[in-house]
């Protein structure tokens, strides 16, 4: 039988997977004829794909491509809680539905004591404040910054929470405390999740009590000005090809609590780093690989910045701020889907899958699209 090719262009097949979740199932979808949500959803995708400079810019462009859209009526969606809520849910189910579909190419696949365990990449992201934003008691602006995970395993991205913004100055550490439990709940199950982050999210006595509670598990570097006291070793296997460059792997005494830490100097370089973990189970080097994969989520948001021309606040407020950030980590999951079905497509070029992977995900054929539970 000859391959039959869909009618949808390139970039409405782009468009399609998050699209199909939001007319399928997204329960926060209503009926809006000035600007569906449909509309707003896949103009979402093209204000960040788009290079613009403003909001204005934006609108303009699309009433030059005849689209009857409205300034106001563009900036008051942004304001929406219910918009919100339902790009929101868009990103969470149409996360749920990438991660199974690139599980075959698993980041970390090469490490059995990493299978079915969430690692996470975090950090605090900043984009330049919004025009007409509130400035803070002195009367400077203050950047918008929100906290995003990056998944080792897929590359996957989720936008955790603003925390700062519209004239507030606040470190990201307090705010991602408190929203972690809530944002790591899809991930519980009998392995404890792997949070990875920069020396900000050092707290001693916060990870261990997650470690208690099996919430989550810390790797992080050691500040400079710590001052441990090294009270055991664990045994390692230096011939493990894994382990090159480890120096010790020790049980360190922080202030009121004890954490694992591990001596790693760079074969390639000779520098020399100091990780802090409160895992008991991974091999040092491992621990050490780990870290360096949070380097990943930097990219990330380089390309956030260099690529998409993503700099600047699209309006004032946390409910704007949440949108712009699933948004965009949502446009950053369908590029990464878009990668992983370039890749299958080279691979299977040969084959009829060729057609049904690249240009066959509609609702009339699915192509790969997976069961969603």
């Amino acid at each position: 039988m000859e391959p039959t090719f869909s009618h949808l262009t390139v970039s409405e097949s782009f468009f399609e997977p998050a699209l199909r979740l939001l007319r399928d199932y997204c329960r926060h979808r209503r009926d809006t004829p000035e600007l569906s949500d449909e509309q707003f959803l896949r103009g979402g995708f093209q204000r960040i794909l788009g290079h613009f400079d403003s909001g204005r810019d934006f609108v303009q462009d699309r009433q030059d491509s005849g689209e009857a859209l409205a300034r106001t009526t563009w900036f008051d969606a942004l304001h929406s809680r219910r918009r919100a809520a339902m790009v929101a849910e868009v990103a969470t189910r149409s996360y749920e539905v990438f991660d199974r579909f690139l599980q075959p190419r698993d980041w970390l696949g090469g490490f059995p004591e990493l299978a079915g365990r969430a690692v996470w990449a975090v950090d605090g992201h900043h984009l330049e404040h919004a025009c007409h934003a509130a400035r803070d008691p002195k009367g400077e602006f203050v950047s918008m910054g929100t906290i995003y995970g990056l998944c080792l395993h897929s590359g996957l991205q989720r936008a955790l929470v603003p925390f700062q913004g519209d004239g507030v100055r606040r470190h990201e550490w307090p705010v991602f405390k408190q929203h972690l439990p809530r944002w790591l709940q899809p991930d519980r199950g009998e392995k404890i999740p792997i949070v990875v982050g920069d020396p900000a999210y050092i707290d001693v006595l916060y990870w261990t009590e997650q470690k208690r509670l099996r919430q989550a598990l810390i790797i992080t570097r050691e500040k400079e000005c710590m001052k441990p006291t090294v009270i055991g070793h664990h045994a390692f296997d230096p011939d493990d090809p894994v382990n090159r460059g480890v120096e010790a792997d020790e049980m360190a005494g922080y202030a009121y609590a004890y954490l694992r830490r591990i001596v790693y100097r760079d074969p390639a370089s000779g520098e020399r780093f100091v990780f802090l973990t409160t895992d008991d189970s991974l091999r040092p080097g491992v621990i050490a690989l780990l870290y360096l994969l949070r380097w990943k989520i930097e990219k990330v948001f380089d390309a956030f910045k260099n690529k998409l021309h993503q700099q600047k606040a699209w309006a004032n407020g946390a409910i704007a701020a949440h949108t712009q950030a699933h948004l965009t980590a949502l446009t950053h999951n369908l590029l990464t889907i878009l990668l992983a079905t370039l890749e299958l497509a080279r691979i299977f070029h040969s084959r009829n899958c060729f057609v049904k992977r690249v240009v066959g995900i509609t609702s009339e054929n699915p192509g790969w699209w997976p069961e969603i539970r």
